[in-house]
Order: C-alpha cells, then structure tokens, then sequence
C-alpha cells in the first residue's frame, strides 16, 4: 500500500484537517457542494461524499482556488470578543442566547485571545458604523 498524503495536501493549501472551506472557480464563484474539508483519508462534500479527483486536480493546478469559511464557536464552546471599548474577553457561545447570535451575525467571534486582538481595529470600526445608524 503506498503513503496517504492527504495531510500534507492539507497543510500545503493552508488548511486544517476538519476545517471547512468552499472551492471557487476561475470566476471566483462557489461550487454548491461546499463546505468540504479534509479527512486524513479524503475530501468530503456537504453531503458526506468523496471529492472527484479532478476537483483536488484543479486546486492543485490553480485552475480553482480555495476560501476558507469563518470560524465558527459550536454551542457551549468558548470564544473572544472585542468589546466596545477595545477590549477584549472571553465568552461561552450559547445558541439560544441572544447577545451568543449577535456576536456571531456581526462576525465578532474568535477562537483565541491572539485572533481577537488582531480584529479589534476592525470591530470598533463596524460598532462605529453601527452607532451611525442609532437614533439620538
């Protein structure tokens, strides 16, 4: 039996195993299978089935390319935050709770203390957009 490369396939394309990504075409659109992401034996579409070779022959050519989906806490998990002041602190994503969704909708969710940090530019800019439209 000859060696599984998957991993290293993986790795060369910037992504995690398990980590979902979409695969978009010379156009920049999106194929409707996605997300897909990377077992240790295979690709995988949304429904759970093997990826065609030629599909990983196209990202492996450059004739498509890949975009990685945002990060996503599950229920219970913890994530960062920014907060309106800059700051930045942990919380426990809850998927019934509404502040848990808002963070989520406005994209203000990060794995890791070090992610939040580098997005607290970002996020007090969208509050400041957001502050615009609040009434006085």
């Amino acid at each position: 039996m000859g060696r599984n490369y998957m991993p290293e396939v993986a790795k060369m394309l910037g992504l995690e195993i398990g980590e979902e990504f979409d695969i978009l075409y010379e156009d920049r659109t999106a194929t409707d299978l996605g997300p897909f992401k990377f077992t240790n034996e295979t690709i995988l579409d949304c429904n759970g089935d093997g990826l065609q070779c030629w599909r990983l022959c196209c990202l492996l050519t450059g004739d498509y390319t890949i975009q990685k989906r945002p990060w996503r806490p599950k229920d219970e998990e913890e994530y960062w935050a920014v907060l309106t002041n800059g700051d930045v602190g942990w919380r426990c994503f809850r998927k019934g709770n509404a502040n848990s969704l808002a963070f989520l909708y406005m994209g203000n969710c990060f794995p890791t203390e070090e992610a939040a940090l580098a997005a607290v530019t970002e996020m007090l800019e969208k509050f400041e957009e957001i502050k615009k439209e609040v009434r006085e």
